[in-house]
Formats: C-alpha cells, sequence, structure tokens
C-alpha cells in the first residue's frame, strides 16, 4: 500500500511526469512537499525505503534508497520545484499536453523529466532484484531555483567517493562542469541636486555609467582564464536603479553584477577582481554589497565515472560523444562535489527550454533517459 491507501501506482516515466506536472511546485513558495509525498508513495511499493524531509512551510526533500551495502553508492538526483509559468501560454501549463512526440508543462524539461525518468530506472532496478552490492540512492529536492534550500539540508548525508548524476536538462549529453555565480551590488554614491542646476563635479549617474563602462574593460581581463570545457568567467550588469524623482538627480545608483565564475574562484577572489578593477578604471565613491555566491563545480573528465557514463550514453543512443561537455548554466554539481561526491550531470530535455512560455521535452529523450539512468546503475551497481 503506498501512503494515499492505494496499491502501486502506473510506473513510468510518463505517466509519472504526467503526475508531477499537475503538482504546483512553482518557486517562490515552492510547497515541494506534495511531489516528495507522491514519489514516495510510488516508490515504497517497490522497497525503497523513503524519507520525506520537511523542511517547513509546505517544503520537504525526498531521500529514498535501496540496497543493504552503503558502499558504492550510486545516488540519482534532482529538484522538485521549477519557475513561475508568467506568459501566454497556449495550454495550461500544470496539465501535460502530449502534441507532436513533445510534452508540454512547466518542468518538463528543468527538471521534472529528469525525475521521472530517474524513478522508472529505480523501479526497474528493484524489479530486478535491486542492488547486488552497494545502494542505490534517490535525492530530490526543494528550492534548486531560489536558495538552494533543500540540497544544503542533506548535504551532510552523502558520502564522500559516491557516484552521482544530476538530470538537468543536457539533451542527455554527459556535463562535467558548470560555472558558478556570484551577484553583487555595486553603489555608486554621490550628492543629489535638483535636476535644474548645474553639475558640481561628478553626480551619482555619470558615475553609474562609468562603472559600467569598467565591467566591460574588467571582462576584457577575463578572457584569458580558460578550463577544460567551461567557457571564460564574465559579468553582466543586470540592473541599474537611482530614480528618486522626476527633478532630482540621484544620490545614489544602485548596480547588480551577475558575475558567472569558473570552478575554484571564491567570493574574496570575485570581489578583489572587481575592486581592482574599479579602482584601475578611476572609479571612486563606491560600496560594494553581496547579495547571493554559488560556486562553480566540476569533475574531471578523466575520472573513471564519467567515462562509465559516456560509455553508456554510446551504447543507450548508439551514438558518440566525442567528450564531454560543460552544463552552461548553474546547477548544484557544486554543492555534491564539495562533499566528496563524484557527480555529471546528464537528463532529457534541453536548457533552450528550460524557463520558457510553452516549455516541452521530447518523449522519446524521457524513455531514453529511463535506460541511461538504469544502465549506469547496472554499472555501479551490478543488479542483475
Amino acid at each position: 500500500m503506498d501512503r494515499n491507501g492505494c496499491k502501486g501506482k502506473r510506473a513510468d516515466s510518463i505517466e509519472i511526469l504526467k503526475q508531477l506536472i499537475a503538482i504546483d511546485t512553482v518557486n517562490p513558495p515552492g510547497r515541494e512537499k506534495a511531489a516528495a509525498e507522491y514519489l514516495a508513495g510510488l516508490l515504497e511499493p517497490y522497497g525503497f525505503c523513503c524519507e520525506v524531509q520537511d523542511l517547513g512551510d509546505g517544503r520537504a526533500n525526498l531521500i529514498a534508497w535501496m540496497g543493504e551495502d552503503e558502499e558504492p553508492e550510486l545516488i540519482l538526483n534532482g529538484h522538485l520545484d521549477v519557475v513561475p509559468a508568467i506568459g501566454q501560454w497556449e495550454s495550461d501549463p500544470f496539465e501535460a499536453v502530449f502534441q507532436d512526440g513533445k510534452i508540454y508543462g512547466r518542468g518538463t524539461s528543468d527538471m521534472k523529466g529528469g525525475i521521472a525518468a530517474m524513478c522508472e530506472a529505480a523501479i526497474r532496478v528493484a524489479k530486478k532484484g535491486g542492488p547486488k552490492k552497494g545502494r542505490l540512492k534517490l535525492v530530490f529536492v526543494a528550492d534548486e531555483e531560489c536558495s538552494n534550500l533543500g540540497t544544503l539540508s542533506c548535504i551532510k548525508t552523502l558520502k564522500p567517493g559516491s557516484c552521482a548524476v544530476i538530470g538537468e536538462p543536457t539533451e542527455l549529453k554527459v556535463a562535467i562542469a558548470h560555472r558558478g555565480v556570484s551577484r553583487d551590488y555595486i553603489d555608486l554614491l554621490g550628492k543629489a541636486r535638483h535636476a535644474a542646476l548645474p553639475r558640481q563635479g561628478e553626480d551619482a549617474v555619470t558615475m553609474g555609467a562609468k562603472a559600467i563602462l569598467a565591467i566591460n574593460e574588467i571582462n576584457k581581463g577575463l578572457k584569458d582564464r580558460t578550463h577544460e570545457v567551461l567557457p571564460p568567467p564574465g559579468i553582466a550588469v543586470t540592473m541599474v536603479q537611482g530614480y528618486e524623482k522626476d527633478n532630482i538627480v540621484p544620490g545614489r545608483v544602485r548596480l547588480l553584477l551577475d558575475f558567472r565564475i569558473l570552478p575554484g574562484m571564491s567570493h574574496g577572489e570575485v570581489q578583489e577582481i572587481l575592486k581592482t578593477g574599479l579602482d584601475r578604471e578611476g572609479i571612486e565613491g563606491y560600496e560594494m554589497v553581496p547579495h547571493f555566491y554559488m560556486p562553480g563545480g566540476e569533475i574531471s573528465s578523466g575520472d573513471a565515472f564519467v567515462r562509465q557514463c559516456m560509455e553508456v550514453r554510446e551504447q543507450i543512443l548508439g551514438e558518440r560523444q566525442k567528450k564531454p561537455c560543460a552544463f552552461e548554466a548553474s546547477c548544484e554539481q557544486c554543492f555534491l562535489a564539495e562533499q566528496g561526491v563524484r557527480t555529471v550531470i546528464c537528463g532529457p530535455g534541453s536548457l533552450n527550454q528550460a524557463h520558457t512560455v510553452g516549455e516541452f521535452v521530447l518523449k522519446e529523450q524521457i524513455e531514453k533517459a529511463a535506460d541511461f539512468y538504469e544502465a549506469v546503475a547496472g554499472r555501479i551497481l551490478q543488479f542483475v
């Protein structure tokens, strides 16, 4: 019996995805607990031990596992929350729509499709008797889209040396790294004045304009920083704010910087790069205010787990990926890597569909993803 008092629910990935889309986990506020409980009810009849980790305010993680031995451990990981479904959708974003081999709905690509495929793969493993050695663990978390509350609440339970696959949308390519992000405010401080009065010295608006040009110069200096698969670091100005009143030149202009960083770059290094660059360009009278920081993540392309995933992908898809690639957005690989978990990123769907109106995933990719996750589990856990 499941948590809702029914005998086993349909366990194929397409049906699981359909049910997940219907559970509104838009973040904020999240409310991922309903999705966690649905998946626990799905998995428990197949012998999984399930913990719905309550985080308060209707939020929760799901941790489910099968296998007597703690080592080796394979973690299949994803996030339960989705971004808001803003804009003019042609259909209800919280109802799966099937058309021309595509499944439409909020979260189909990012990343309830990956979670659905992982669950089907896990159930297949259970039906074959479970791991012969080691443990299969499913870790589905809350709040990836905002503040990483879910992962930071359970990260200490993950064992160093474990292997993990994050099911973010990569079109089933094996990705080994992502850039982190540091967001900092730059406050340019001047003296407010009536707009009718002549300027006496530089005001905050002029300083803000010069600071934006200085950021462009800092960007030029970052192009020499290289990585195995990732592009160089880069800074974008994502907000310029300074209005006080129609006839007042404001005394403060605030910039928000989005600084995409390589693995290993600390927040302290980021701030030093900004300070040095702004000072070099003659920007004075500013304050730097930290807003958000998330490190980059990576695993070596030569790691044995990466090679296994590449081999499995070629076997399942019938095509060769010449080399591992980068995941172009940020994700939670960095937090797993900090715990010593060897983590790749590979999931159905395209990042081009993430956060868009009319988001969709290819039905075939969901089905191939389930095959991929099952085969990776077979390599690691050696089930029959």
